[in-house]
């Protein structure tokens, strides 16, 4: 027979049960502010009533001021967005937060437009993660960094995300983002390693415990992992941040790459541009972001820099490196560029190396349409995150109680000229006409060149590894 203190023990632990399984239906960590959940069934109906209002608030703000404002939709893309703008109204009631920003993110992804996305991965952080971070190699994807008990996973070749194939789930989460095959492996470094998107598509709980297997020197592995513990971001986050100890991303986190000497790329993965005089008779330019470095030398000034070396000691070689560019302002390197352009170096073919890979992107797929169309240059590497015609530019939307923020593109880039033949307005006129940018050397990144410490695509163009000076020679302070 129980007693009165033991029954009323029972009583409140029921209580307290429902009460956090109601938190786990409603996962809270994207809620912004939305209503807090309660204790009571009454509170609770009053307060799923105030959520459905709060969502239908936020996605007729995302009607009225993204998609009226985005112009890469095409007019059936539009109608078709607007569509499921008006059903994902009408849900608001039967799906969680998560949810319904998958579906938010999704109808953003129907303009085909990498521009034109949700953010809640890369350039905001709205949703978890896991302790571990993935690059896809062209034998497969595999665990670069990882932090406490997912680092038994460093260097595994990933099999399985949840019980299901890798490239399964991988196709499972494309649909969350816009853009070509190269961008979306480079998102999907983000999906795979988010148990938000993992349940968005229905393959873990809001709890977001999942299994990842890994396969390690032929041996299988399986680890549960949950989700690290939430930090809401309000700043972008690169995948490719986690490929290099030399970047600190935090005192946490273990590297697959260990003891081995870093390759050139990945020892200045810490900055944002930089050159170099290597053996060869070779200047390596690094351009991993168009912006200027706070506090450091301008991308202008490092720029004259640049031409005035080459002006007074022209290499044999120039090697322009963009693999890590995602972006940020065209206009800031464009005078080096087109000045590179114009050098007797860009009047020899190859003398100029083009270095391209899967997150260059936006501001950096600029200077490789600008070097391969006006000048000699090679292309070398993988195929860039867009194509030559994207529309970017334009602004955030931030909704007024998820705080999720949408963004919208409204200016066009088009390096193709297809543009200016149909009449259209470029967002700065290049006068460009690049059929193509993939690469001319197309070049497989492989596990194994990465743990050995090798630049393949440098070798490709080169035919021998980058040896250069110290970092005293370095153009800018770590």
């Amino acid at each position: 027979m129980v007693d009165r203190s033991a029954r009323l023990a029972i009583i409140v632990l029921a209580l307290l049960g429902a009460n956090m399984a109601a938190a786990a239906a409603a996962p809270d960590h994207l809620a912004g502010t939305l209503p807090p959940v309660t204790a009571t069934a009454d509170a609770d109906a009053r307060r799923s009533a105030a959520r459905a209002a709060a969502w239908r608030e936020d996605l007729d703000v995302a009607r009225d001021e993204f998609l009226r404002r985005d112009r890469s939709y095409s007019p059936a893309a539009r109608a078709d967005a607007s569509h499921r703008l008006q059903r994902l109204r009408e849900r608001t009631g039967r799906l969680d937060d998560v949810q319904i920003a998958a579906e938010l993110a999704r109808i953003a992804a129907l303009a085909g437009n990498a521009h034109t996305r949700l953010y809640v991965l890369r350039n905001r952080g709205h949703w978890r993660r896991y302790p571990l971070r993935l690059w896809r190699f062209a034998d497969g994807w595999r665990v670069v960094a990882a932090q406490g008990e997912a680092s038994t996973l460093l260097g595994g070749r990933l099999t399985h995300v949840a019980g299901r194939p890798v490239d399964t789930v991988f196709a499972s989460l494309r649909p969350l983002f816009a853009g070509n095959d190269s961008w979306a492996q480079y998102m999907g470094s983000y999906t795979l390693t988010s148990p938000d998107a993992l349940h968005a598509v229905g393959l873990v709980g809001v709890d977001g415990r999942a299994r990842f297997r890994v396969e390690q020197e032929g041996v299988a592995r399986s680890f549960a992992l949950s989700p690290s513990p939430f930090e809401r971001r309000e700043s972008a986050e690169e995948s490719w941040w986690y490929l290099s100890p030399a970047r600190d991303v935090g005192p946490a986190w273990q590297h697959a790459l260990g003891a081995v000497p870093l390759p050139e790329f990945l020892r200045g993965a810490a900055v944002d541009y930089r050159f170099l005089r290597c053996d060869g008779d070779v200047i390596y330019v690094q351009f991993n972001r168009a912006v200027d470095t706070p506090g450091a030398e301008t991308v202008a000034a490092w720029g004259e820099r640049l031409l005035l070396e080459i002006e007074q000691r022209p290499p044999q070689r120039l090697v322009v490196d963009l693999r890590f560019n995602t972006g940020g302002d065209l206009t800031k390197a464009r005078p080096l560029v087109e000045a590179i352009t114009a050098s007797p170096l860009g009047r020899e073919r190859g003398r100029i190396v083009v270095l391209s890979g899967e997150s260059t992107f936006s501001a950096g797929i600029t200077p490789l349409a600008v070097l391969r169309g006006t000048s000699e240059a090679i292309v070398v590497g993988h195929s860039p995150g867009d194509g030559t015609d994207f529309w970017a530019e334009g602004g955030n939307v931030m909704l007024p109680n998820s705080r999720l923020v949408l963004h919208y593109a409204d200016g066009l880039h088009s390096y193709s000229g297809h543009a200016r033949a149909i009449g259209l307005a470029e967002h700065i006129p290049l006068g460009l006409a690049v059929a193509y940018l993939a690469p001319d050397v197309a070049v497989p990144w492989l596990w194994a060149d990465y743990a050995a410490g090798r630049d393949a695509d440098v070798e490709a163009a080169l035919g021998a590894p980058l040896r250069c000076g110290t970092a005293e020679s370095e153009s800018l302070p770590r």
